[in-house]
């Protein structure tokens, strides 16, 4: 197996993430797969194998699950993938196909590697009954994506501090499936909006830095910004900083993503 380290969603001033990739040349049992993640100990273990030229199957692990759809982690494989010299391929992340292409940029003398996703449906919801239970100070609205064991997206106040936001992690799990992505407007110019992701139902009670929080948001923010191309910050101790885009139907994801040498 050939090994290495990528970091995304990073800047000079915030840390973002990173992900260890592995390729395999087949498939392997999950319970294998699971506690290599294990060991490794890192935010995403990622595993893929090659299907076709231009296709590539990949499961994405923290230490103690496998992860539904793990941004970062496909992030961090496409461009393991991309320096191969593929410029555009698939990748099937548990039977979902998420498309990559690579774009040229200006300075860097790498290609930036965006992944496309079909655009999520966000359903304005009820607020819950346990919120108080959950947070400190509440939010203004409540949406929902996909099942049971999908999102909320809670919605604070305009230039709210969600940094100042607590998390009764322990009654969140008791109340819900669902991770719960906090959100708010932006007050600095860098930025569009700013988020939290909480899924301690999931092995992780906050996490670093999440693309497929991301991916919801460029959704949910185009919706209340009208503004396709966007730039979020994630309010973690380590911070990160995502872009993203919504087109037709589909919304693309990107960010800084760098092997380790």
């Amino acid at each position: 197996m050939k090994r290495q380290e990528v970091d995304v969603f990073s800047t000079p001033t915030l840390k973002g993430t990173y992900a260890v990739v592995y390729q395999l040349e087949k498939s392997a049992s999950l319970n294998w797969l699971q506690k290599i993640a294990q060991n490794e100990g890192a935010p995403a273990t990622c595993f893929f194998t090659q299907d076709s030229p231009h296709s590539y199957s990949v499961r994405c692990f923290n230490s103690s699950h496998e992860i539904q759809l793990c941004g970062h982690g496909l992030l961090a494989t496409a461009k393991v993938i991309a320096k191969k010299g593929v410029k555009s391929f698939s990748l099937l992340a548990k039977a979902q196909e998420v498309k990559v292409v690579c774009e040229p940029v200006e300075n860097p003398s790498e290609d930036s590697v965006w992944l496309i996703f079909a655009e999520a449906s966000v359903i304005a919801s009820q607020a819950p009954l346990w919120m108080h239970k959950v947070f400190n100070q509440l939010p203004q609205a409540v949406s929902t994506v996909g099942n049971s064991d999908g999102y909320f997206v809670m919605q604070w106040p305009d230039g709210f501090n969600l940094k100042s936001l607590s998390v009764n992690f322990a009654e969140l799990v008791k109340q819900t499936d669902r991770a719960v992505i906090a959100t708010c407007k932006s007050s600095s110019p860098d930025y569009d909006y700013c988020f939290r992701y909480f899924a301690p139902q999931h092995g992780v009670d906050e996490d670093k830095a999440t693309g497929s929080a991301h991916r919801v948001l460029v959704s949910y923010w185009n919706q209340r910004l009208n503004k396709c191309n966007v730039k979020a910050l994630q309010l973690s101790n380590d911070g990160a900083e995502l872009i993203g885009r919504s087109d037709t139907g589909s919304v693309w994801i990107s960010g800084a993503v760098s092997i380790r040498e």
